[in-house]
């Protein structure tokens, strides 16, 4: 049976992720409101916690064992752009609100955990820019005119940029530009699949009917998820270790 306090953390974890998720497919933006609340109710949780359980120094020693390096991991991700900052605040406050597993399934804290199966989700992306792209060439277009590049670097382009055409890439929120160059010459720029596009940049000036760009994708549905699949299968490394044992 799951303590009611750790019911209040799992049900504010999952109101907060389904708001963010909604906001974030809606508008590709997550209000700062949400996460202040969710770190808020993280905090009175927190305390509640403090005084009606207690905390021991191996607890207080294990947390913050694993804590510190995701919290290292998570500023590395800011300083690179390698996650958009409400990612990285579903993160923050998924670590304040559920600080661990209410059923001990976590060897590492939930947001960690979170974090290494949202990842794991997300190797979708490229199989559906691939589909994007294939689907494309298989109606007639020409997705490769005009680049003079090796089939390895096209097939990562098509792994990790999508071929749109000029006028419904202003359709999306934020993207990339994932071409430089004219034809005959155009080159691939793959340095833009590195980091998560917070901006819409401005189209190439050309007369060609398509350009490459890099979308930027949703990603708090895929926290949601990861979050759903911690509480309900637990930490992955362990469950890897499980496996091969």
């Amino acid at each position: 049976m799951i303590p009611r306090i750790e019911q209040m953390r799992i049900t504010a974890s999952l109101i907060v992720l389904l708001i963010a998720t909604l906001q974030d497919i809606k508008d590709r933006e997550v209000d700062d409101i949400i996460w202040l609340i969710g770190l808020s109710l993280g905090g009175i949780l927190d305390i509640f916690s403090l005084f009606s359980v207690g905390l021991t120094a191996q607890k207080i020693v294990r947390y913050l064992r694993f804590s510190i390096p995701f919290l290292f991991i998570i500023l590395i991700s800011w300083r690179f752009r390698l996650m958009g900052g409400a990612d990285i605040l579903a993160f923050i406050t998924l670590a304040i609100i559920q600080p661990s597993h209410p059923l001990g399934k976590c060897m590492f804290p939930p947001a960690f955990c979170t974090m290494l199966y949202s990842n794991f989700l997300m190797l979708i992306l490229p199989f559906s820019f691939l589909m994007w792209n294939l689907s494309l060439i298989l109606k007639g277009n020409r997705i490769f005119d005009g680049f003079k590049e090796s089939s390895l670097r096209k097939i990562l382009a098509s792994l990790f940029a999508i071929a749109v055409q000029a006028e419904k890439a202003k359709k999306f929120k934020f993207f990339s530009i994932a071409q430089e160059g004219s034809s005959p010459e155009k080159k691939f720029k793959l340095v833009s699949v590195l980091s998560i596009p917070e901006t819409k940049e401005e189209l190439p000036k050309t007369k060609e009917h398509l350009v490459w760009i890099c979308p930027s994708v949703p990603m708090i549905p895929f926290i949601l998820a990861g979050y759903v699949l911690t509480m309900l299968i637990g930490d992955p490394v362990l469950l890897l270790i499980e496996i091969f044992k």
